[in-house]
């Protein structure tokens, strides 16, 4: 192996005495240097430092409990020197892990050319809950990663709360209390004209279908408008293709539910490009389209159809 970090020996004590005590190791900064190295247990500091700060990012690995994921940053208003060695400090200086890495330039803008530059260091160890997880407040910079799943988590819990809200709404309309409320409204049993001025104590409604905007809105067109009933519905299974974006043209919202159908499978649903649901194993999925917005699925799926 050409490239690795290892723990110095310093770093090794001072694990087994957290391992003891229970009391944890703080990995607080890193510095960057521009010597080539071999990495060696007896190191106790680093020549040629060409950069330093503290960590940006530090997490125990989802897949595997004995890694601990740090993430070094560079910013792009620093730079003119190369970086061939990275080490690890804790919170009283003492370096703890020592690397070496592929030779990398950093250049800055008044060469030319500006970049950031985002080092991640894996340490394994037997047990990495002996590392303190905590970051100086200073430190504002995330990953993308790490952005992108707090994105795709809140898209999640977006589209849930609104699932949430649109079924309570929709039962609340077909209640029978609401069709006894509709009843004692003012009704028009001829047509949509009302002449002169007139004063209703409660909402006015009409037994003739709304055909405009600034006409009255009887029960019927009412669960028309908001519940989709009698509106145009569509059955896509066969006609939506994975992997082949589609667009919302109807000039509103549209409802789509949609299931897998099938074991063992995966599906991902978009809209807007953001993956709102995965779905495995027969899950249903029931999601809203605004207007002009695209959306599409990749994987398989038993049936979609679409509210309109």
């Amino acid at each position: 192996m050409e490239y690795y970090t290892i723990l110095t020996k310093i770093g090794i004590a001072k694990f087994i005495a957290a391992r003891a005590s229970g009391n944890g190791v703080n990995l607080k900064s890193f510095k960057l240097s521009s010597k080539v190295i071999l990495p060696n247990e007896d190191m106790q500091s680093l020549e040629e430092i060409v950069y330093e700060a503290n960590i940006n990012a530090k997490s125990i690995d989802k897949n595997n409990p004995n890694y601990v994921n740090l993430e070094c940053y560079i910013p792009s208003d620093v730079g003119g020197f190369e970086i061939n060695a990275v080490g690890i400090y804790d919170e009283v200086g003492d370096l703890l892990a020592v690397g070496n890495l592929p030779r990398t330039y950093k250049p800055i803008l008044k060469e030319g050319s500006a970049k950031e530059l985002m080092i991640k260091i894996v340490m394994e160890l037997s047990n990495a809950e002996e590392v303190i997880l905590k970051l100086d407040p200073s430190v504002i910079m995330a990953s993308r990663d790490y952005v992108d799943a707090i994105k795709v988590e809140l898209n999640l819990k977006i589209d849930t709360e609104l699932k949430k809200v649109w079924d309570e709404f929709s039962k609340y309309l077909l209640e029978s209390k609401f069709n006894t409320e509709i009843a004692k409204y003012v009704t028009l049993t001829t047509n949509q004209n009302i002449n002169g001025v007139k004063n209703f104590t409660k909402l006015p409604t009409s037994n003739i279908k709304a055909s405009k905007d600034n006409e009255l809105v009887n029960l019927d067109t009412l669960k028309k408008l908001v519940l989709g009933i009698g509106q145009k519905y569509i059955n896509c299974t066969q006609a939506r293709v994975s992997n082949v974006t589609y667009t919302n043209t109807t000039g509103r919202p549209i409802l789509v539910c949609a299931d897998s159908n099938f074991t063992n499978q995966i599906t991902d649903y978009f809209v807007d490009g953001n993956n709102l649901f995965r779905a495995e194993n027969q899950q249903e999925v029931t999601f809203i389209v605004p207007a002009n917005s695209t959306y599409k699925y990749i994987g398989v799926i038993g049936y979609w159809w679409e509210l309109r």
